[in-house]
């Protein structure tokens, strides 16, 4: 009977304390837990009493994981990431892969050294409702595809943080919204042109980044183009994703993962509705990335794609920027 896999959670702020909750549920695995912040080791305690936990780095890496996940900061994911590979263990960084290119290429270039799988958080990669989007393309059943849009307004990321990092870095707005346009990498493959603008918009307190709506021009390879909209102004929240194709258009509505087909030669649309429930998606996540480490197959999203998706959001902020 194989051992169980020691598996490291870094960071249990949001994000950190979903994964530690669905590993939980997980057989076949020892979790463990590394925060600095002393304060929340009760909230951490009360996900499952089975949870060893460190306050830091150093302490929780002599406990030999063999996978670790890593979801502090943005600018902390390069940092802790090397680590981790650097003592010989497997790294899943949550989005962003990093918080510039720079330091992306850094942690890709570790993992390479180290022979040590690096897989990026996109959990939304695994949505049912997307994976049949991405079959109806690779099938060719869409035809060539020609542009489309994703959008999402909402300020519901803020609400959900648990620290203030956000509010440090310009275009911070773009790199927490990244899923957008790691589901367009995905879909439309290489972008040849990027356009960038935004500005402060809106009343409420919260709104504190810069900017607090931007709205990103894309054109592809393939000479497809798309409009990615994001914004913390909007409520309630809305997410919406648009592929058009020369034979089918698809809407798909990630708020009530609702999917509308439109077909060039037939009147109205046919709905598709599929199941949302979020933690369907980070268990998937998870089974992912232990295949990779155990069988060595190849995690939906390396840390070589994710570095794609880091370079048109760089771009995109380097514009942003200037306006």
């Amino acid at each position: 009977m194989p051992e169980k896999m020691k598996i490291l959670v870094v960071g249990c702020g949001s994000i950190g304390k979903r994964h530690l909750r669905v590993l939980t549920e997980r057989h076949g695995v020892e979790i463990a837990a590394c925060e600095i912040r002393r304060e929340i080791f009760p909230e951490i305690q009360a996900i499952g009493d089975q949870i060893v936990i460190f306050d830091n780095l150093e302490s929780a890496l002599t406990w030999k994981p063999e996978i670790a996940i890593v979801s502090v900061p943005n600018q902390f994911h390069h940092t802790v990431g090397i680590q981790c590979l650097k003592s010989g263990v497997h790294v899943l960084c949550e989005k962003p892969l990093a918080d510039s290119v720079e330091h992306g290429r850094l942690l890709v270039e570790t993992a390479k050294e180290k022979e040590k799988v690096l897989a990026v958080g996109f959990s939304e990669r695994y949505r049912p409702s997307f994976q049949y989007l991405e079959n109806l393309v690779a099938s060719g059943q869409m035809g060539r595809l020609l542009g489309g849009r994703a959008m999402v307004g909402s300020y519901n990321t803020l609400l959900c943080a648990t620290t203030d990092t956000r509010k440090e870095q310009i275009g911070s707005l773009l790199l927490d919204y990244s899923h957008e346009f790691d589901f367009l990498r995905a879909i439309f493959g290489s972008v040849k042109d990027i356009y960038c603008v935004g500005h402060n918009l809106g009343k409420r307190k919260l709104l504190q980044q810069f900017p607090t709506l931007a709205v990103t021009v894309l054109r592809y390879q393939s000479g497809a183009i798309v409009s990615v909209h994001l914004d913390y102004i909007q409520h309630p929240q809305r997410r919406i994703l648009e592929v058009i194709g020369e034979e089918l258009t698809v809407e798909l509505d990630l708020q009530t993962d609702t999917m509308k087909i439109f077909d060039w030669k037939k009147d109205g649309y046919r709905v598709l509705t599929f199941d949302p429930v979020r933690n369907e998606r980070i268990r998937a996540e998870h089974q992912d990335m232990i295949e990779a480490v155990r069988k060595g197959t190849k995690p939906r999203v390396t840390g070589e794609e994710a570095l794609l998706v880091q370079e048109v959001i760089e771009e995109a902020i380097k514009q942003l920027s200037l306006h």
